[in-house]
């Protein structure tokens, strides 16, 4: 199975995501959002814990994408490794990860695009044969 692939959309970036789990359709989603920020991957020289809460499966993936676009560029943190779980609870879902990468110099390295935001834009997770796809349209 494909982790990820990018579709046509006319001002921003597309791509269509896939995972046989949604833990493995969650890290393939980060893979696709750095592979549009940079051309090489990073060490993993330092871990970081993320913790977040929605109330739906698609709200979850928004936030948890738009949460390292936050990280990469208020923190300059570049994460190379995901270990993802994700949880039912009363009326949420959540998303528990521990991240592992590096530090990110701008100075030392280029950005190939800057992703302002992942968007709802046609935003669906869909159960499919083999696992979960998903369409996210990057705002750039």
């Amino acid at each position: 199975m494909k982790e990820f692939e990018f579709i046509e959309h006319t001002a921003d970036i597309g791509v269509r995501v896939y995972g046989r789990s949604l833990e493995e359709l969650f890290t393939h989603a980060a893979t696709a959002l750095f592979s549009i920020i940079l051309d090489y991957k990073p060490q993993q020289l330092k871990s970081k814990e993320i913790e977040l809460e929605a109330s739906t499966l698609e709200d979850l993936f928004v936030i948890w994408l738009n949460e390292l676009i936050s990280g990469f560029f208020a923190d300059k943190f570049l994460p190379a490794d995901y270990r993802i779980e994700i949880k039912d609870a009363p009326n949420k879902k959540i998303l528990k990860v521990r991240l592992r990468g590096q530090d990110f110099n701008p100075y030392e390295n280029k950005i190939s695009a800057e992703v302002k935001a992942a968007t709802y834009h046609n935003l669906k997770i869909e159960k499919v044969d083999k696992g979960y796809k998903v369409e996210v349209i990057f705002d750039v």
